[in-house]
């Protein structure tokens, strides 16, 4: 039996599948190549065109921030640099920098948890700390290193220019960034993916997606996430695309963007999906605008099937975790559109697609033996775009890659169609909370709330919600509902908006747990189905427990 789980159709690790294997050799290629005047990344705040780069601006300015930070910050191959920062111009070119001489780029979600952001430092010991858009006060204050902001950064590095500097030494196998995702930790786990990792994967897309020099991809989602770094990032520098970025959803402005730039595919997340498809009215696109990539979250066959309807736009269905770069699995551009309809409306769930380049999967009953067509089981990955293992976290590793496979914690199933496997996802098993494309452990949200536990024994679960996917939700068992109230709404609204509950509610019940005392957690959202269609954000919700009385 083979256990390696980098292992791709019997090829090893070490067995290179593609040609450019280091984000070096890609931005070199460019350079050399014919037709640096095409658009590379053009930046757009809200609705209004801001700035743009053709190739040839685009990489004289990695060169440049390059230099800056090798010469001038003292940054070298291996040192980590982390990244804070909402989606910016300015951050895009500091990624593809860092990555340019063989540093580790560590993004950072810039509405982080000072708690999480401290522990995420003190694991990476990073030589720069670089701070860009949306970054609050209380952040920039827990940096307890050397920090320069983005817009600083650029401006430097273009007024020193591109000194003379040894061509950068790195090696596939280098790392090129740390992802740092929710386990079933209070802590975040740093996914190392080297170059080879992350080329590989933009190959998967390039093949899946036809990308080339004459596309145009729309990124409207952050940098710090795996799908915007691998896919909107990676993916269209790698295949010689033009990225279009914006500084966040603008809701129905989005499709002027779409128009104005002759977008070619939309990378998106389901909750954004179905706040598109409520309309309708179908947008004025370019001729050439061929479908939106759905990721990050299950998509329902409801919010799919709406979606298409009202706007007459076909879903490309795609699925992988930071683990894996982004992308394990995803519906293919070539694929036949009587065969994708089928696929997103015949079973209970959309289509994934089939395993991208690079990547194998299998669905494994609980015994670890393959599970037959139609048959339920753990999504198991392996190939040359999955990670090495996490940061410092040995004993996570193995469990993640246990009898060679990395375990997703993600239930499945596959059927043949046309003698292709497709793969569908079902549910998890682990109990990661995915709100709005954002995974978020219950045990963080828990460490974030941690005052609670002067009120009562508390507990975070996720609960499906039609608006976000998944909410969080956190009971709060106390007999002194009334009075506990106020205090727990208090204790909440302090909390950092990523880990906010949606939904605290505040009762009598004991809090479900095992023998040993582990929380269950799927019993407990159980409680929290009356706020399945509920519009929650902002202001958590605090309410007593109908079920125990009290005066919410």
């Amino acid at each position: 039996m083979n256990r390696d789980p980098w292992c791709y159709r019997g090829k090893r690790l070490t067995e290179r599948i593609i040609q450019l294997t280091t984000l070096p050799t890609v931005i070199d290629r460019h350079a050399a190549g014919e037709g640096m005047d095409r658009p590379a990344l053009t930046w757009y705040v809200d609705q209004a065109r801001t700035t743009h780069w053709t190739y040839r601006e685009m990489i004289a300015d990695i060169h440049c921030l390059a230099a800056e930070l090798a010469l001038h910050h003292r940054v070298s191959r291996g040192d980590r640099v982390m990244v804070i920062s909402a989606n910016c111009p300015e951050a895009y070119l500091t990624y593809l920098a860092i990555l340019y001489i063989g540093a580790i780029a560590v993004p950072v979600n810039n509405v982080e948890s000072t708690r999480n952001l401290q522990y995420i430092a003190g694991q990476v010991q990073p030589v720069l700390t670089v701070t860009g858009l949306g970054v609050g006060a209380d952040l920039l204050v827990a940096i307890d290193a050397s920090r320069i902001g983005t817009e600083e950064l650029l401006a430097n590095a273009r007024a020193r220019g591109a000194a003379s500097m040894p061509s950068p030494a790195v090696e596939p196998d280098d790392l090129a960034v740390l992802l740092f995702t929710s386990g079933t930790t209070s802590s975040p786990k740093g996914v190392r993916l080297s170059h080879y990792n992350i080329l590989v994967n933009a190959e998967g897309l390039r093949i899946a997606h036809a990308l080339d020099v004459n596309q145009h991809h729309l990124c409207i989602l952050p940098l710090f996430h795996a799908n915007a770094f691998g896919f909107s990032m990676i993916g269209s520098v790698y295949a010689g695309c033009h990225t279009v970025l914006c500084n966040r959803f603008s809701g129905q402005g989005l499709w002027e963007i779409a128009s104005r730039e002759q977008i070619n595919i939309l990378s998106a997340v389901p909750e954004i999906i179905r706040l598109l498809g409520s309309r309708r009215s179908k947008p004025e696109l370019s001729p050439d605008f061929r479908y939106v990539v759905s990721a990050a979250a299950p998509l329902s066959r409801t919010d799919a099937a709406s979606f298409e309807k009202n706007l007459g736009i076909p879903i490309h269905q795609g699925y992988g975790l930071s683990e894996c770069t982004n992308f394990a699995a995803t519906t293919p551009a070539s694929i036949d559109p009587i065969v994708r309809r089928r696929l997103m409306n015949e079973w209970n769930v959309p289509s994934i697609g089939p395993a991208l380049f690079g990547t194998e999967l299998k669905i494994a009953r609980r015994d670890g033996s393959p599970a037959d067509q139609g048959e339920e089981g753990e999504i198991l990955i392996r190939g040359h775009n999955v990670m090495s293992g996490y940061w410092r976290a040995d004993e996570e590793t193995s469990l993640a890659f246990a009898d060679g496979w990395l375990h997703s914690g993600d239930l499945g199933f596959f059927v043949q169609v046309e003698e292709v496997p497709y793969f569908f996802v079902t549910g998890r098993l682990k109990e990661i909370i995915l709100r709005r494309g954002d995974s978020i452990s219950p045990r963080a949200v828990e460490a974030e709330l941690a005052a609670l536990s002067h009120v009562g024994r508390f507990a975070a679960c996720g609960f499906r919600n039609e608006w976000a996917g998944e909410e969080i939700g956190v009971y709060v068992f106390t007999d002194d509902i009334d009075h506990a109230l106020a205090e727990v709404r208090a204790i909440v609204e302090r909390c950092s908006p990523r880990y906010r509950p949606g939904v605290v509610m505040v009762g009598a019940r004991t809090i479900p747990a095992t023998v040993t005392g582990k929380i269950q957690r799927r019993q407990l959202a159980s409680r929290f189905g009356v706020f399945a269609a509920a519009a929650l954000g902002g202001k958590p919700r605090v309410v007593a427990d109908e079920a125990t009385g009290g005066n919410g």
